[in-house]
């Protein structure tokens, strides 16, 4: 047994010598004697320190977008005058996790639960507008809700594998939520200005209907869009 120890702590020892030896006599071209060690900045990876200075260097942001088609950004990447701009993504990782990886955001979790403020609720990862803020309301889920979208073709919607419906952004892919039949009332949207009157063509026709059967009644319901609120970014209405 003494032995066995023995031999192994003599390997170790040549092991350590070896490497020892190798850092030591490592020599760089400035420093042509091979006396010194080598500044610490010579013996990592290029890609985490600069080569000219011992300053690191900032990492790279990850581009999480499918297209580049953008109406505005309040992320640093204007857009052209045809309404497309550079990709801008998120550094978020929950919000990747959330947008890539269909995860679900806690209730009660997101700030946009208690926002009332005008304006439009965007893709964050695309900054695609998505919901305007007439369409929110309470739905006491805890998740950012909504009973239309901003315009046709904005969310697409495909039968997940466990029968509900998946909300994602048309734009770039990401995901957003579910949608469910038990939006409000269209009776009780009757006094938002007209804001039935301007559903787009695309939304889904599940919400609840009335006895009757009639979609129209003030009775039966409109959709309702649960959506994460990392997903999203606002944009308050300029005043």
């Amino acid at each position: 047994m003494r032995t066995t120890t023995t031999a192994a702590i003599t390997r170790a020892s040549i092991l350590l010598g070896l490497c020892a030896g190798i850092i030591i006599h490592t020599t760089d071209a400035s420093n042509p004697t091979g006396n010194s060690l080598l500044p610490l900045r010579h013996r990592l990876p290029t890609a985490f320190c600069s080569p000219s200075n011992n300053t690191i260097r900032k990492p790279r942001r990850i581009d999480t977008t499918r297209t580049a088609k953008n109406d505005n950004s309040n992320d640093g990447n204007d857009g052209d005058d045809d309404g497309t701009s550079s990709s801008t993504g998120t550094w978020n990782p929950f919000a990747l996790a959330v947008l890539k990886l269909g995860f679900t955001e806690p209730a009660w979790t997101s700030s946009y639960n208690y926002k009332s403020n005008p304006g439009i609720y965007k893709c964050a990862n695309c900054n695609s507008p998505l919901f305007p803020s007439a369409a929110k309301y309470d739905s006491g889920s805890g998740w950012p809700s909504f009973w239309k979208t901003a315009a046709s073709d904005r969310v697409a919607l495909e039968r997940s594998w466990d029968g509900r419906i998946e909300a994602t952004c048309a734009n770039c892919g990401g995901h957003l939520g579910h949608v469910f039949p038990d939006g409000p009332t269209r009776g009780s949207l009757m006094d938002q200005g007209g804001e039935l009157d301007t559903v787009p063509e695309t939304d889904p026709k599940i919400g609840y209907k009335d006895k009757s059967g009639d979609g129209d009644s003030k009775y039966s319901r409109m959709p309702r869009f649960c959506v994460n609120g990392i997903a999203l970014r606002f944009e308050e209405e300029e005043q």
